[in-house]
């Protein structure tokens, strides 16, 4: 057996492990066990998402997902040195570019009637959904894949200004969920998914 050659330098440092991103995709489906996407297939090559998903479709170049994790205060004992930490929340934030019937059902949760109409609510849509994220990397086929159980918790649309794509603002929330054994998501990578071509 062959072994490939180290790529980190002599101080530690790999380029090679250096991600970045050139696209990707969100989708999203109804929350149903039939729209969870089986362990087998998350890092499969093609990625094969069931008949309900929809695609989000384009995202402005500053509005790729973001991830951020917000904790709430560690609980500190007596005994110097020990702390549980606090509940934590995953959000994925993205901008959409599309003004697309998938974004508006994400943002308002509805789709229009036979007059092309929808009648918006004050609040939010306050269903959880199945989302699928996934982010494509530069160099050697690398991808981060993501699907759990998300709901949307804001939703900022943006200024309509003259030659310019206002794009509109969601921030998901990832739900725990006994259809992901508890956890809000399951993850694949960032890796080179099976059966993908060698680059």
């Amino acid at each position: 057996m062959v072994e490939s050659a180290p790529t980190a330098d002599t101080a530690g440092n790999d380029l090679s492990k250096v991600n970045i991103p050139i696209g990707g995709a969100l989708a999203f489906a109804p929350y149903d066990k039939a729209n969870v996407i089986a362990d087998t297939d998350l890092g499969a090559t093609p990625l094969k998402l069931p008949a309900a998903y929809k695609t989000l479709g384009l995202m402005k170049k500053d509005g790729a997902p973001q991830t951020s994790i917000d904790q709430e205060d560690a609980t500190e004992f007596w005994q110097k040195g020990y702390e549980k930490p606090g509940d934590a929340t995953r959000t994925v934030e993205v901008t959409a570019a599309e003004d697309n019937p998938a974004v508006l059902q994400l943002t308002e949760g509805k789709t229009p009637d036979v007059n092309g109409i929808i009648y918006v609510d004050s609040s939010l849509p306050a269903a959880r959904i199945i989302l699928s994220e996934l982010v494509k990397y530069r160099d050697g086929g690398v991808e981060r894949r993501r699907n759990g159980v998300a709901q949307v918790k804001k939703v900022e649309p943006g200024q309509d200004s003259r030659g310019e794509t206002p794009g509109v603002k969601i921030t998901l929330q990832w739900q725990e969920d006994p259809l992901f054994n508890g956890s809000p998501y399951k993850q694949f990578g960032p890796a080179v998914p099976k059966g993908a071509p060698k680059v």
